[in-house]
């Protein structure tokens, strides 16, 4: 299929920004004048003059050919794809990068990445190279994305040049410049994307690369499998790992910047049976909005947990699986509660967010500096409030309970399903029931679900079970007017519908007739029955109102938590 474009696109766009005043007289003379001596399109020369931002240029150029547009570097095609559909189609790679014409084949399609929508020599090469094999589709790119799409494919062949020599010292090949900047642009591209994880995985003949975007693993790139040992070398040469060790786990972590955002990296390397998965986690190191407000708490949640963070003893303890939110929320709490009159320790591996008026400390069990032994520490230290990065075994528990026995409020996390399998789950570990009872003050369990796209989400029906359950008609009569909504997807969103995450919580304070069920060792129906006749919302009742309000949908929700355990 070929591409229609009008003859006169610049004459086009160029009379719209004389219209909407954009430019006025002398600038349109201009243009054309510039245009006509730099023997170039007038789109060129009103980039070149900068009377508009390219931004809003290719905007209108968009909007005048009804193409997609690509302006953010996350959105730009993989070099490697380039490469790949270029040979595929017998393309010259330098003819491509001369013009900017950038092609990656998905399917039965070829999407056509490129900012000269008016060149109309090179439209006719592209035509003739597929020959109506495949449905061209075009896709706008502003200037700045076209240099970066040529950069990414300037360091793959660089990189493809190095691993094609005889050099096989993968120490050596981890400090050569092409590894380097391919290591550099998956992190960098990654914190564009704003991903919260790299992961990289060996295969037996391609390596992987995924990012963990608003909590779905997407795929990045992939590059032959003999590229991982360098990859990888170089990773852990950042980290301070050892670069020969690949048999057993490691942990490291190293600093790194993009644009004025400064990032902490924690890499997790594990062996598996083609090498090694390497995952890293982006922290950034200044987090705007730290606070409570912005976590997602539903006004009667927020002033509970608020009320805990003003008790002077006890524990709080917030649980849920890797990757919830939990320290989050912690660290939310400690920022509401820190007034500058109170002395907060923290112990956590690792810290994850510096806090200024906190003192933090890192664990290192590498050296016996222990949770259990730092919260010994702690004790002699006059601390007010201690917060434990996570209460894992029997020491640990055990010293968090004399901790809050003697005055201390003590903050930590834990891992269960729910909020409710807190009491058992401590028992497991050791803890004796009564300790546990006279202790705990109140335990939030959550989740995240990620937000709808507000740019491009629509209206849609309720859910059809919502009419055949009174409890959770009783849960949305709290939600005045209703909005359900579902995904669409556009450019704000690279087209997922859904944009950022927000946090579904269930809240559990300990009441004296919930002490009394623990202190019996009842089960955990039981205490989540009085729980909810004392108030109790479910995670999924909780999810269900952030649904009604339209920031979600039922369907994230349901993804992320079971009813099961709710219905009983």
């Amino acid at each position: 299929m070929s591409i229609h474009i009008p003859v006169n696109l610049d004459q086009l766009i160029l009379k719209k920004l004389l219209n909407t005043s954009e430019i006025d007289e002398r600038q349109f003379h201009q243009v054309k004048n510039t245009a006509e001596d730099l023997s170039s399109d007038e789109l060129t020369a009103i980039s070149r003059l900068g009377f508009v931002g390219d931004d809003f240029l290719y905007e209108n150029i968009a909007k005048e050919l009804e193409w997609p547009l690509v302006n953010k570097v996350e959105s730009c095609p993989a070099a490697e794809r380039v490469l790949i559909t270029t040979k595929e189609y017998e393309l010259n790679i330098d003819w491509c990068i001369e013009n900017h014409f950038f092609i990656v084949k998905e399917d039965n399609t070829a999407l056509v990445y490129t900012d000269k929508p008016s060149s109309f020599n090179a439209w006719n090469v592209i035509n003739l190279s597929f020959k109506g094999d495949v449905e061209l589709k075009p896709i706008l790119l502003t200037p700045a994305m076209a240099a970066t799409i040529e950069d990414s494919i300037a360091q793959e062949r660089a990189v493809s040049e190095l691993f094609g020599s005889s050099t096989t010292d993968i120490a050596a090949l981890a400090e050569e410049a092409p590894v380097i900047n391919l290591v550099n642009s998956i992190v960098e591209r990654a914190i564009y994307s704003e991903a919260s994880d790299i992961h990289i995985e060996a295969g037996e003949k391609k390596m992987t690369v995924r990012f963990r975007v608003d909590g779905k693993l997407t795929e990045f790139m992939q590059q032959p499998a003999s590229r991982f040992s360098a990859i990888a070398s170089r990773i852990k040469l950042l980290s301070e790992l050892d670069i020969a060790e690949r048999r057993l786990p490691q942990d490291g972590r190293f600093s790194t910047r993009a644009g004025k955002r400064e990032f902490d990296v924690r890499v997790s390397t594990a062996p598996d049976v083609h090498g090694e998965s390497i995952v890293m986690r982006l922290l950034p190191k200044k987090r705007d909005k730290l606070s409570l407000e912005y976590l997602g708490f539903e006004d009667d949640h927020l002033t509970l947990i608020r009320k805990w963070g003003k008790l002077s003893n006890g524990i709080i303890l917030v649980t849920g699986p890797t990757g919830s939110g939990k320290s989050t929320t912690l660290y939310g709490l400690l920022s509401d509660i820190k007034t500058g009159e109170e002395k907060i320790l923290t112990v956590e591996d690792p810290v994850e967010y510096q806090l200024d008026g906190i003192t933090q400390v890192q664990a290192r069990s590498d050296i016996g500096y222990t949770f259990a032994r730092a919260l010994r520490t702690f004790l002699r230290q006059d601390p007010d409030i201690i917060m434990v990065g996570e209460i894992r075994d029997k020491e640990t528990a055990d010293i968090s309970i004399q901790s809050s026995l003697t005055g201390h409020l003590v903050l930590s996390t834990l891992h269960t399903n729910d909020a409710s399998s807190v009491f058992p789950r401590l028992s497991d570990i050791g803890v004796e029931p009564y300790l546990t009872a006279a202790t705990i003050q109140g335990v939030q369990a959550q989740r995240l679900v990620r937000k709808l796209c507000q740019d491009c989400s629509v209206n849609s029906a309720a859910p059809e079970f919502l009419a055949s359950d009174p409890r959770l008609k009783e849960v949305l009569s709290q939600v005045e007017a209703p909005t359900w909504k579902k995904p669409v997807g556009c450019s704000s969103c690279h087209g997922k519908g859904y944009k950022g995450r927000v946090g579904i919580y269930e809240l559990v304070a300990v009441t004296p007739e919930i002490r009394e069920l623990i202190s019996k060792e009842s089960d955990v129906t039981s205490i989540r029955e009085l729980a909810r006749a004392q108030g109790f919302r479910s995670l999924f009742e909780d999810g269900l109102l952030k649904a009604a309000k339209g920031m979600t949908t039922i369907e994230e929700v349901l993804r992320v938590c079971s009813t099961s355990g709710d219905e009983e």
